[in-house]
């Protein structure tokens, strides 16, 4: 009779504490979102510094939160502005977020992963190598499952920034600019925007002013190439060159990265004039193809230089290059050497 009134009190106290250990969990995570929901009531006021959660680091922490993150790198809160960056494994497989209100973006830091997305009641599944990126709507809620936890590195933009940019360089109501989101791409762009964010982070002694520069440089490409905004600006040289001719030559210099390639033979694979073939490439993708080859070498090195047990002159000669032109074009693009990239990487 004692023993069963013991283990009564027993339940009843570890009732009590489940209650009180979810109740502590549910009230971090309203916390989290009301400061996103003030954020955005006050986007078309003034606060002072003090005064405004700043979205980037309202969203950026939300995150942590709902993937139950293993942070390894943070940006530092008082030190930076417009911009947010972080370094993390998660501690979920299965993550549903609500709207972060401020333009986000994931890059995959590990191995290949299955992923999946839904977004607006509609799933599409895919599988993102070392690299692989994603761009998150700022004003829709999504849920993201994965086959394991991944290695993450994330990059927030202030909303209020990204706004004034649009009013700036394109004059119109940032209402009507709506970041597009992605998922899987490859972004060169963004990966070096990423990568040297983490760079900051990891040795200490950015200035405000660096990381203010990387931030209007992000809202101006996500404008560019991630916005509806874009899609309207291309819509005039969209059928330059027929989709399936241009798929073939794409597929064309990717599958060929390592040797050298000629302006001829590519245009022979899309059946083109070699005239033709450069003009209309160029104003379809907005590249040459020479450009277009440097960023894809670019691309595949920069996942080649997750596997350390090859060495840089190894990635070199599997793009096509040698030691000494790698370093300087990857230097050139990516703002840092290769090993530099790859110490970052291993951080």
């Amino acid at each position: 009779m004692v023993l069963d009134f013991v283990v009564r009190v027993s339940h009843a106290v570890a009732g009590i504490l489940g209650i009180f250990v979810e109740a502590r969990v549910d009230l971090h995570f309203q916390t989290v979102v009301s400061a996103v929901a003030s954020n955005r009531m006050h986007l078309g006021g003034v606060m002072t510094e003090s005064e405004l959660v700043r979205s980037e680091r309202t969203a950026l922490e939300l995150v942590h939160t709902l993937a139950a993150a293993q942070v390894t790198l943070v940006s530092p809160q008082s030190k930076w502005s417009c911009v947010a960056a972080s370094r993390f494994r998660m501690g979920s497989v299965d993550i549903s977020l609500p709207a972060l209100e401020a333009p986000t973006f994931g890059v995959n830091y590990g191995p290949e992963m299955r992923l999946e997305r839904t977004l607006q009641g509609r799933r599409v599944g895919g599988c993102a190598s070392p690299g692989h990126l994603c761009i998150l709507p700022p004003d829709a809620e999504t849920r993201w499952m994965f086959d394991e936890p991944g290695d993450v590195a994330l990059v927030v933009l202030n909303r209020e920034l990204f706004d004034r940019v649009v009013e700036e360089d394109v004059d119109l109501d940032p209402a009507r600019v709506e970041v597009v989101p992605r998922f899987v791409i490859r972004d060169l762009v963004l990966e070096r925007i990423a990568h040297s964010l983490l760079k900051e982070i990891f040795e200490p002694g950015a200035t405000r002013l660096l990381t203010e520069e990387f931030a209007q440089e992000l809202a101006s490409h996500l404008i560019g190439s991630h916005s509806n905004l874009a899609h309207l600006q291309r819509s005039d040289r969209a059928y330059a060159m027929a989709p399936g001719k241009l798929k073939r030559a794409e597929d064309y210099i990717v599958s060929n990265l390592q040797i050298e390639l000629s302006l001829q033979d590519i245009a022979a694979v899309a059946g083109m004039s070699l005239f033709h073939f450069a003009k209309a490439f160029k104003l379809t993708t907005g590249r040459t193809p020479h450009q277009f080859l440097t960023d894809q070498r670019l691309l595949h090195a920069r996942s080649l230089l997750h596997d350390v047990s090859l060495s840089i002159g190894q990635i070199a000669g599997a793009v096509g290059l040698s030691h000494s032109h790698f370093t300087a074009v990857f230097t050139r693009q990516m703002g840092m050497t290769p090993s530099k990239f790859r110490d970052v990487l291993q951080s």
